[in-house]
């Protein structure tokens, strides 16, 4: 308490003396708030940033995924119409 009285002292004394300490208080604890609130949303930001690459990871290994089992898929058929003109001919 006697530090808080000496710096109002020191600026001024009386109530603006008060009120200068105060406000100078009041915009330290809102730049440190401002600090970590800014550090927060760069984490989220960089978390979202990796969320967003592993999503589009998974989506391009399902597609591929999916891709070939389409191609087996159209192979197969390929393969028993072929077998199917085969049996034909033979008739």
């Amino acid at each position: 308490m006697n530090e808080l009285m000496t710096l109002v002292r020191e600026v001024g004394g009386g109530l603006a003396g008060v009120v200068i300490v105060v406000q100078g208080w009041a915009n330290w604890i809102q730049y440190k708030r401002n600090g970590e609130l800014q550090d927060k949303m760069l984490e989220m930001a960089q978390a979202m940033v990796k969320e967003s690459r592993d999503l589009i990871t998974d989506t391009n290994k399902t597609t591929a995924a999916n891709t070939e089992i389409m191609g087996r898929a159209v192979r197969l058929l390929e393969d028993r119409r072929s077998e199917t003109r085969l049996l034909e001919d033979r008739r």
